[in-house]
């Protein structure tokens, strides 16, 4: 998990928490909580990353497996990684398609599995309708050109019931394209729980610090201590 020590925030005094709290140094202190919410995704993608076998040249990848030098393995390409391949997919406006993850199954039957990987398990209906419509071409075009089977699905990593997943995209993508956390672990045949208690580490630390930079603040502190006090 990301840590708000590491977080930039907005220093500027611009920032709208700074104005709905009327303190500077508060202001700061929420918006750094903030990115690092945002930053958690990219955090997850790092985790998972440092655990597996990784594609550094999609093209060459592809030739290897397409001539039988790659016969066996679990391969995850990022999309920074898809980004640079010749190999780039675009919809009819001519945006790109990427997706977060590229899973490469080599086997007796190639596999390629294209997810999109949220971190948490809130769901926004209404964007959901596009980004199946953007897998569902990614894979229809990407996977024309590759010597896989390709299929798409979306993963809510930390949420374990593919049912309220399901029900929380509203049907939007039905439960053969959708992942649970320890499912995308076990396709790529890393630890689940090995993450989590990794994560749940930065959350501890992220706990302590949040609170004693609250208590730095002398407003904060003043208050506190006189409700402490007082009750």
């Amino acid at each position: 998990m990301a840590k708000i020590i590491n977080a930039r925030g907005r220093s500027d005094g611009g920032s709208g928490y700074t104005r709905v709290l009327k303190n500077d140094k508060l202001g700061v202190l929420v918006s750094k909580v903030q990115a690092t919410v945002i930053s958690n995704g990219n955090e997850l993608e790092r985790l998972i990353m440092a655990r597996t076998n990784n594609i550094e040249n999609l093209d060459d990848f592809i030739d290897k497996a397409t001539i039988a030098e790659i016969t066996d393995g679990v391969y995850l390409c990022p999309k920074r990684i898809y980004a640079k391949s010749s190999y780039l997919i675009h919809d009819a406006q001519n945006n790109k398609i990427e997706p977060d993850l590229l899973i490469f199954i080599v086997e007796q039957r190639r596999i390629c599995k294209v997810v999109e990987l949220k971190d948490g398990d809130s769901f926004d209906t209404k964007k959901s309708a596009g980004e199946k419509q953007h897998l569902e071409e990614f894979v229809l075009k990407f996977g024309s050109r590759i010597p896989f089977v390709a299929d798409y699905y979306i993963c809510c990593f930390n949420q374990d019931n593919k049912e309220l997943i399901y029900s929380g995209f509203k049907g939007a993508f039905d439960l053969s394209h959708i992942l649970t956390g320890r499912e995308l672990c076990d396709i790529l045949k890393i630890d689940y729980d090995e993450i989590v208690e990794q994560r749940k580490v930065d959350a501890d630390e992220n706990f302590k610090y949040f609170l004693n930079q609250l208590l730095e603040i002398e407003e904060v502190n003043n208050y506190l201590t006189d409700k402490i006090i007082n009750q």
